[in-house]
């Protein structure tokens, strides 16, 4: 069949869903009348912003840029590729990594390089993954020409997408789900542009674009919504990934509006129309299937201002957090959500109790980025106390602060976790978080600066001509310190987020002088001013010990310390002798007992004692039968059983 753009137009059109379909045949869709794009914020990338010592994102990042991700080879990621192509393959080289990298989601792990050494390169200033993404680019731009085959480029034949189409006799060649990997290669791609001005990688992400929405405007409505319908299996073999964020990211910078449509074809209808009524039709599904779908909603829905989207995506975030999430910002159970309310009690994993198949870390990869693109919306600050919670209490807690080695579950009552020793999904994904912690800590938007997470670290603003510089590690009870390192010649506003967690009122001192602001929880103090260079701000945020009651059982509590979820030591019996292995390697061992708390109080400082010489750890006292045990951070509790939710009785 031949193409040519108006006819795949047309044929483009035809599949949309209805609620952004043009009113004729021939037309770009566009959104309904009265509709312009989101006036949005902009968060600060990792090129701008550069972690300092004295956090444990600091220390994480370092693990990951001397140990883990710096053991990557590039050939052996390039291998399946290469392969296909009929490219020989580097000396040495025989095969691609283990699992599931040279197995259904072939090639995935290139993408996911692709993105954290592109951000590395930056967040760091390290030239070797600066070397090492530009080595990956040019040798896939070969592999695309070598194939010529209208702009494909993966590690597998087209024959998968044969097979996803229906087509007869098309054999997927054990790929699933091959739309999910082409999106982790796309977004490497434009990452690789994005952060270190790569020119080829964005020729090839535009090329793939080309070939797929070609390939998607050869079919009907019929077909499409049969291959995008994500919701009839528990494990959807047809999950795209976050295809409409990353073609919405590729619109950004080609401005053609062929790839917003195509974006727009991965917002399906069955998916946006309940979510946009506020219905709660998300147990029993996939659950990071449908938060990347979710991601994608909310980009597109920006850019071209679509009120059900929008809509729809701040619905999806509500639902998420507040009915299917746990204690620590994660969610589902064996990948599902369950239905709402569902937290500590019986569970969809057959029934079982806080089973160790909880909180997948990839899910919260991108309730991340959901997160951050709401944020650019409409800067509220529940949204920023979220991802504060979920960043610090999941993400960084999946990273062991030993070797860097990362977790798919994260389980909460009596298990351990189990490090991946493959290429998962949340491998990929790991790799990622640690050279993203530097984005999410500032927005900007015109002259006003928000500063939604206190972690050490030093902004370049050079729109604005500002150099900030943030230190204080607010989990061991320091105050925050800003100093602006240089100013700019226009007067700026600063933001400073006051958490939901703050025990006492908070204070705010410009040049050591109190100001006078309103910093109530879950707001922003606000500070404008022609800034100096030298201006220095202190902010007190106080914390405390409090709890927090799980939704379906609320004698079921969890204990956080300011913003830290605390968990309790509860030793080493029968465990492995190795607590490395394949996700599912250690589900059938048994969690240890967790003793009841008992004590007449609701107020964890009348049983919990601060831990001489640390102030980030506790002690139980008068609790019963668990006096005696050592809580600390999540994040800092490794390779041990342990617990986060108490049954208070």
């Amino acid at each position: 069949m031949s193409f040519n753009r108006r006819s795949m137009l047309k044929a483009t059109l035809a599949a949309l869903p209805a609620h952004c379909v043009a009113s004729e045949p021939g037309q770009f869709a566009r959104p309904v009348a009265d509709t312009v794009p989101v006036d949005t914020a902009r968060a600060f990338l990792a090129h701008e912003v550069r972690l300092l010592p004295g956090s444990p994102f600091y220390l994480r990042q370092e693990l990951h840029r001397k140990g883990v991700l710096a053991s990557y080879d590039p050939d052996k990621l390039l291998y399946s590729y290469r392969a296909l192509a009929r490219l020989p393959q580097k000396e040495g080289i025989e095969s691609g990594y283990d699992g599931w990298d040279s197995g259904f989601l072939r090639g995935h792990m290139t993408g996911h390089y692709l993105s954290a050494a592109s951000r590395m390169a930056v967040a760091t200033e390290s030239p070797l993954f600066r070397e090492r993404a530009d080595y990956l680019v040019g040798e896939l731009f070969k592999c695309q020409a070598k194939l010529n085959l209208d702009g494909y480029l993966a590690a597998f034949s087209p024959a998968a997408f044969d097979h996803l189409e229906g087509k007869p006799g098309a054999d997927a060649e054990g790929i699933a789900a091959p739309y999910y990997t082409i999106q982790k290669l796309m977004s490497g791609l434009l990452d690789a542009h994005a952060y270190l001005g790569n020119k080829q990688a964005l020729e090839v992400a535009i090329g793939m674009a080309d070939y797929f929405g070609k390939r998607l405007a050869a079919l009907n409505a019929a077909q499409i919504e049969k291959i995008f319908r994500t919701d009839e299996s528990r494990n959807p073999q047809n999950e795209f990934g976050a295809m409409s964020d990353v073609l919405t990211e590729l619109f950004k910078i080609s401005k053609n509006p062929l790839h917003l449509q195509i974006a727009r074809m991965f917002n399906r209808a069955w998916f946006v129309g309940p979510l946009a009524g506020g219905e709660d039709h998300l147990g029993g599904l996939h659950a990071n299937t449908h938060i990347a779908q979710a991601v994608g909603l909310a980009n597109s829905a920006n850019v071209h201002g679509n009120p059900q989207e929008l809509k729809a995506s701040e619905n999806f975030w509500r639902l998420v957090v507040h009915r299917h999430s746990f204690t620590n910002g994660g969610n589902s159970f064996t990948e599902w959500f369950d239905k709402p309310g569902a937290e500590a009690g019986p569970s969809i994993d057959d029934g079982k109790a806080l089973p160790p198949t909880t909180a997948e870390t990839c899910n919260t990869h991108n309730m991340l980025k959901l997160s951050a693109r709401l944020f650019e919306r409409n800067r509220l600050p529940e949204l920023a106390d979220y991802y504060e919670r979920a960043l610090y209490n999941h993400v960084l807690a999946s990273v062991a602060p030993d070797s860097g080695a990362m977790t798919y579950f994260t389980p909460f009552h009596g298990n351990f976790r189990t490090y991946l020793n493959g290429s998962f999904c949340c491998t990929g994904t790991g790799i990622e978080n640690t050279a993203r912690y530097n984005e999410g800590i500032y927005f900007h938007k015109d002259d006003s600066l928000w500063v939604n997470l206190y972690i050490p670290s030093e902004l370049s603003w050079n729109d604005a001509g500002m150099v900030l510089r943030q230190q204080g590690d607010i989990t061991r009870g320091q105050r925050v310190r800003l100093t602006v390192v240089k100013a700019g010649a226009n007067a700026v506003t600063l933001n400073l987020r006051i958490p939901k967690w703050v025990a006492k009122p908070v204070t705010v001192r410009l040049n050591d002088k109190r100001q006078a602001v309103d910093a109530k929880p879950t707001s922003y103090a606000s500070l404008r001013r022609q800034w100096k260079a030298g201006d220095v701000i202190e902010l007190t945020l106080p914390t405390g010990l409090r709890l927090e009651q799980a939704r379906d059982i609320p004698s079921m509590v969890s204990i956080f310390h300011g913003p830290v979820l605390l968990a309790g030591e509860l030793g080493k019996e029968n465990m492995p002798g190795s607590d490395v292995g394949d996700k599912d390697a250690y589900l059938k061992i048994a969690a240890a007992p967790v003793p009841d708390i008992v004590s007449g109080s609701s107020s964890p400082a009348d049983w919990l004692a601060p831990l001489p010489g640390d102030p980030s750890a506790f002690q139980m006292k008068n609790a019963g039968p668990a006096d005696g045990i050592v809580l600390r951070p999540l994040f800092d509790l490794h390779h041990q059983r342990y617990s986060v939710y108490w049954h208070l009785v």
